[in-house]
């Protein structure tokens, strides 16, 4: 049976947004669950070495290490803050007032780890649970040695291990800048960095970014070591091909128009042993479908965001939202937003006068204004173009888990007439696997809506289970075996 523990905030996810949330209610008097899926806390922006392993420049590992300093200390300043790594949330439902947490923990030790049973029952929920990388579906793009940017990133800063020897990187955004720089720094050839889109579309956000100073020279800071590596920096260029035996082995780098179709016979081949590949990110919604929460749909970011009101709380009444699963922003808003959130239910549970919760949250929410400014930025300039679905054949794979082919979903479309994902969902059974459509739900739903011409709100997304992770039997009938 489950061990069932009651506290008074129960918050998913420890990376920017969970560890201000944390601090912020802990600060107001909360008694906090702060439940993370990773060994260490610090989510992806802030990750942590694996343990047992050091470093001599702790500073390197990211970027804004003090501030990440300070929140990790906070856990141990503040005692009302209980932290549950490695931890899943399988479940949750409201329950006469209440929210209701099945956890599956793995406790890890130096040598080995063991599997614990975790009910956790909260006055109030904030949800935090961050994002992942979205990759767009090519040929060959489902090879071993083909992984997504963040994967790659996640190796070098947690394990000090090298996806390859020659590497490239094909996507679009900021985030390429870092990890190719971190790769140079690693001793990687990085024979390419490819981004989507055109030099011109960046000059025309330049005046926009006049005021985060502090963004423009951190990305220059990047820039600069990709220079001095001498590292080929092209735009208006993607991978569209990758071929290999036993693993990636060669690339097919094209020219792209405004659009990002391929433009023929501007192909260009390099041999190479990874590939990152990286679109902006997926935020983690899992939880928000499965307590109700009310969704939009931002066509600048090609995804289905939680609503929320001014005070960080979603539409359901005790359940919280912040950082990327309200809107793909970064760090700096989600560390705005999670203290907001820690101190609006704060103030829900009557540890803090509306007042104080006010004169709290005001700097947080001017800070939150001006950071938000630069994400819709970065957001419009990097939304996907519809050029990117000319990069799949028939044969490329869209759903990995049941091995469904673009083919197979757009003969869904044309000759069984499915106009939306659900229905897609019935003739090919994408989205049915292991990972119930987190790789291939976005994949499907701009593919639907670029064959129907409907809108991708419209064509909607694939539905959350009640169980949204996969775990034994043995603990869904309550054994925690």
């Amino acid at each position: 049976m489950p061990e069932k523990i009651t506290t008074q905030v129960a918050i998913i996810g420890a990376g920017p947004a969970g560890l201000s949330a944390a601090s912020a209610a802990a600060n107001a008097g909360c008694q906090v669950a702060l439940l993370d899926t990773y060994a260490r806390p610090g989510g992806q922006y802030y990750r942590q070495l694996a343990q047992g392993l050091t470093s001599h420049r702790p500073g390197a590992l990211h970027h804004e290490y003090a501030t990440g300093a300070r929140l990790f200390q906070n856990l141990e300043a503040y005692p009302e803050i209980t932290l549950y790594s490695g931890a899943n949330v399988w479940a949750a439902e409201s329950v006469q007032g209440n929210f209701v947490l099945q956890v599956d923990q793995t406790l890890y030790s130096e040598n080995s780890s063991e599997k614990k049973a975790l009910e956790i029952t909260a006055q109030v929920v904030i949800l935090a649970p961050g994002a992942y990388d979205r990759a767009l579906a090519f040929p060959g793009w489902d090879l071993p040695g083909v992984m997504t940017v963040g994967g790659i990133q996640a190796l070098l800063k947690s394990y000090r291990v090298r996806p390859g020897q020659r590497v490239a990187l094909s996507g679009s955004g900021p985030f390429l800048l870092p990890v190719a720089a971190l790769l140079a720094q690693s001793g990687a050839e990085v024979v390419g960095v490819f981004e989507a889109t055109h030099p011109r579309h960046w000059l025309t956000s330049a005046h926009r970014s006049i005021s985060h100073l502090d963004k423009m020279t951190e990305g220059a800071g990047y820039m600069s070591t990709i220079r001095k590596q001498r590292i080929p920096y092209k735009y208006g260029r993607a991978v569209i091909r990758a071929e290999g035996s036993e693993r990636v082995e060669r690339i097919t780098v094209a020219r792209l128009d405004a659009d990002w179709k391929p433009l023929e016979g501007r192909n260009e081949e390099l041999e190479v042993d990874a590939l990152g590949i990286g679109y902006g990110f997926m935020p983690n919604t899992e939880l928000t479908y499965a307590l109700g929460c009310a969704h939009r749909y931002d066509h600048s970011q090609a995804a289905f965001f939680a609503t929320h009101k001014h005070d960080m709380q979603s539409s359901q009444p005790g359940v919280y939202v912040a950082g990327e699963i309200t809107g793909i922003a970064g760090s700096a808003v989600a560390l705005q937003q999670g203290s907001i959130a820690g101190w609006a239910a704060a103030g829900q549970l009557g540890k803090v006068s509306q007042k104080v919760v006010e004169d709290k949250t005001d700097k947080a929410r001017r800070e939150l204004k001006h950071q938000k400014a630069f994400a819709e930025t970065l957001n419009r300039l990097f939304t996907l173009r519809p050029g990117r679905f000319r990069w799949m054949t028939s044969e490329t794979i869209l759903c990995r888990c049941e091995e469904v082919t673009a083919g197979k979903v757009r003969e869904a479309v044309r000759e069984a007439k499915a106009q939306d994902v659900r229905s897609v969902k019935l003739q090919t059974r994408c989205g049915m696997g292991l990972c119930q459509g987190r790789v291939c739900g976005h994949l499907v739903t701009g593919l639907v809506a670029d064959l129907t011409g409907r809108d991708p709100a419209e064509v909607g997304t694939f539905t959350t289970r009640p169980i949204v992770r996969p775990l034994p039997l043995g603990q869904i009938a309550g054994k925690g075996e």
